[in-house]
């Protein structure tokens, strides 16, 4: 990395949340691909490589940080696996005890930490059915009496395959603000395979764009626009 990784800087950190359950096992190849490329693509430009940080995590029965969070030149490439339940819960007790980790290592060396991202990604309703009670009390913020989680996440989720629009809907995040959060659903007829290499390129625009918004203004969170693509329908959270 330059010399722009330096104590002061301004990181922005992105969290990659994968389902990996059985109904995936046919599309690792692809899924994993999605991931090399997106590192790769924000790998090409050095500014962005040295503000953005990236994690992956996976979720089927249970959730793990494969990836942990680094620059995209640092990270060490894991190969995902598939098996089991679509279990959203831990999906984002996994984020809450990463990003808290995260947040606490980066300012002991004197990072300033900007708000972090979800890209959430399933073909699947979920299994658990406490995950918006979890995501509440662990992730959640009331902008008018000010309780909650004041570091809640940007979560821009995208379903395909049996994932509905109400559960995409109820994930998208904030539900408040100028910058309401928004949801991507697969459009009739799209394959996985090129759904998630639509996706990934989504990801890796918002990234680059969030990341470099700070060397033109203030830095700020730039999701994927709406109409990004072809293979999805995007749409805003009331």
């Amino acid at each position: 990395m330059s010399e722009r990784a330096t104590e002061g800087q301004v990181v922005m950190p992105f969290y990659i949340v994968c389902d990996v359950s059985g109904s995936m096992c046919g599309d690792m190849a692809d899924l994993n691909a999605g991931v090399t490329g997106l590192r790769q693509e924000i790998m090409k430009d050095p500014v962005a490589d040295d503000l953005a940080m990236l994690s992956v995590i996976a979720f089927d029965d249970a959730a793990r940080t494969v990836m942990p969070l680094n620059f995209p030149s640092a990270m060490e490439l894991q190969t995902l696996n598939c098996g089991g339940l679509t279990n959203y819960t831990a999906a984002f007790q996994e984020f809450h005890r990463a990003f808290e980790a995260d947040r606490v290592r980066l300012k002991s060396e004197g990072k300033r930490v900007f708000r972090p991202c979800i890209f959430f990604l399933t073909d699947g309703e979920p299994t658990s059915r406490d995950h918006l009670q979890v995501f509440q009390q662990l992730l959640g913020y009331d902008p008018v009496t000010k309780q909650g989680n004041p570091r809640y996440p940007y979560v821009t989720p995208f379903g395909f395959r049996s994932a509905t629009e109400e559960s995409m809907k109820a994930l998208a995040y904030p539900n408040f603000g100028e910058k309401k959060g928004r949801y991507f659903l697969a459009k009739q007829g799209a394959s996985v395979p090129s759904l998630l290499k639509a996706i990934s390129g989504m990801i890796g625009t918002s990234v680059l764009s969030s990341s470099l918004s700070g060397t033109v203004g203030t830095f700020q969170y730039t999701p994927p626009a709406t109409d990004a693509s072809p293979e999805l329908e995007g749409s805003f959270v009331d």
